[in-house]
């Protein structure tokens, strides 16, 4: 078998922390290499579907708000080095019933963290935005400083400046094993190995395979996203609404983009897969059907009656969602071999870090520690009930 020259750190997984995590080491002067088994942006993974929310109140825990609000700092600079806008900061309008936990929880993280926020009436929302009808008992908070991230953008920009600082890309190229001593580790793949000092795992879906000995509470979610063509296309531009979420099943959506339609997908809900290799089906009734029927409900505009707005769909997608037991991620070193970093478990919310994270994994890797504040983010959380695996 081949055995490449050795590198500083290669990096399994070169999707949304993989990409970002090269192009952070590869600025400190590092060596990297990095392998994916297809070529991002794809289908198979937690960013497929284009685009991700980036929001600052945070009902998953107050942990997150610092790391947000970081975040969009480096996307802005990220923007300014990759030569392409990644964050579009359109606000994000939550909507429900405002006793309900869905509003309540955001203007709660709102108010401790001391976020710019909007409130409306029912009928303040409809008028100043007219593609929304919602009914009397509910309310809207706007997110002000939130908004949207380019997905394909974002990962398609971070490869190609990593290519440019020196990072070796290897794409399509499915990792089949790898090994560690203290001193360097191996990553077999089918026809050669790579050797490097440390070794970032990033796999998605994937890694709980790929880190079997951990036995991580690990699963995988499969989850649908639909692209609705608008009746009224003027109600939904980037100038007229924000990123808008309804409390059903957390069910959110974009503005609407020439060419792509109004995106809609439900954050909460999705169908547990045995692993990340099982076959997923593709979307159908049962995943469109709710879609659909949010869409009659609020936005008459975008997709008309019930059975009009199934008929307005013209493209729904696939992607997989890595879930930990509590939804909280895992960004932390391997417990047997300190030259081994592992960070999964992002599902849904975890687009918007990519560039935070990105350091917090080149620090851990160069380091064995960092100062950003993710201790809640450790491993030993899901591991503690059996220490002989640390």
């Amino acid at each position: 078998m081949t055995i490449r020259k050795h590198y500083d750190v290669a990096i399994i997984g070169l999707g949304t922390m993989g990409s970002f995590a090269a192009v952070e080491l590869a600025r400190r002067g590092l060596s990297v290499i990095g392998l994916d088994q297809f070529t991002p942006p794809h289908g198979r993974g937690s960013h497929s579907g284009s685009s991700r929310i980036y929001r600052l109140a945070y009902p998953e825990g107050s942990g997150y708000v610092p790391l947000t609000q970081h975040a969009g700092t480096l996307w802005d600079q990220a923007a300014e080095q990759m030569g392409s806008k990644l964050l579009h900061r359109t606000g994000v309008l939550y909507m429900g019933p405002p006793e309900d936990s869905f509003l309540r929880e955001v203007a709660d993280s709102a108010s401790t963290h001391h976020l710019e926020t909007e409130s409306f009436t029912a009928v303040e929302v409809r008028r100043r935005y007219p593609a929304f009808e919602i009914p009397e008992n509910y309310a809207g908070l706007l997110d002000a400083q939130a908004g949207w991230l380019d997905v394909d953008a974002s990962i398609t920009s971070s490869l190609a400046y990593a290519q440019s600082l020196g990072v070796e890309c290897l794409f399509d190229q499915p990792v089949k094993g790898w090994d560690a001593s203290e001193q360097e580790v191996h990553v077999h793949l089918e026809k050669e190995s790579i050797t490097a000092g440390r070794l970032i795992m990033t796999a998605g879906a994937w890694t709980g395979a790929l880190l079997r000995d951990l036995k991580l509470p690990l699963t995988v979610k499969r989850k649908v996203v639909a692209w609705f063509d608008p009746l009224a296309p003027e109600l939904f531009t980037p100038d007229s609404v924000p990123v808008f979420a309804f409390p059903e099943n957390f069910t959110y959506g974009f503005p609407y983009l020439p060419g792509a339609g109004v995106r809609l997908a439900e954050h909460l809900g999705g169908d547990y897969l045995p692993d990340a290799d099982s076959p997923v089906s593709p979307p159908g009734p049962a995943d469109l059907d709710p879609l659909a029927a949010i869409a009659a409900k609020y936005m008459p505009g975008l997709a008309g009656t019930y059975n009009q707005a199934r008929a307005r769909i013209t493209r729904s997608a696939i992607c997989l969602y890595t879930m930990t037991p509590d939804e909280d991620f895992i960004v932390d070193l391997h417990p047997q071999f300190k030259n081994v970093v592992l960070a999964a478990g992002f599902s849904g919310h975890g687009f918007k870090f990519a560039p935070l994270i990105a350091i917090a994994l080149a620090d851990l890797a160069l380091q064995g520690k960092t100062e950003l504040p993710i201790g809640f983010l450790s491993l030993k959380r899901l591991l503690k009930d059996d220490s002989s695996r640390l």
